[in-house]
């Protein structure tokens, strides 16, 4: 049986990096135009802003105390994805790797554990929990 505690903090994640890979899976994906010509490292970075947050709540699981501990395995993780990402997508017709998307993806996950860092500590600091 699937435990609760996976459910709620660890199976977001998870289905989000499958959702990363699914996209990315495509030969070729057709974005929003933003009229800027980087476009796509705007949605690299968005995209792996939410998957660095969401990292970083499934390795803390909302625990100040957890997320000091394991913060730095927690963006390991997800830069170490964002690069197998990178590299999975030279194999997939019509994509290529870019070092300049993995810069914006690392970026992403770098700022999306600081925008969990914030969420928790303001979390923490309205409602008295130390």
């Amino acid at each position: 049986m699937i435990s609760t505690r996976f459910l709620r903090w660890k199976l977001p994640a998870i289905l989000y990096a499958l959702f990363i890979l699914f996209l990315t899976s495509y030969p070729k994906l057709e974005t929003p135009d933003l009229g800027i010509d980087w476009a796509d490292k705007v949605y690299h970075f968005g995209a792996y802003f939410l998957f660095g947050f969401l990292l970083a709540r499934a390795f803390s699981e909302n625990s100040r105390e957890k997320a000091a501990a394991v913060i730095y395995r927690s963006i390991l993780f997800g830069i170490l994805f964002a690069i197998f990402d990178e590299i999975h997508q030279i194999y997939i017709p019509g994509r290529y790797g870019d070092v300049t998307d993995a810069v914006a993806d690392i970026l992403g996950i770098v700022l999306g554990h600081a925008g969990f860092w914030l969420f928790i500590s303001r979390r923490f600091l309205t409602s008295g929990k130390e």
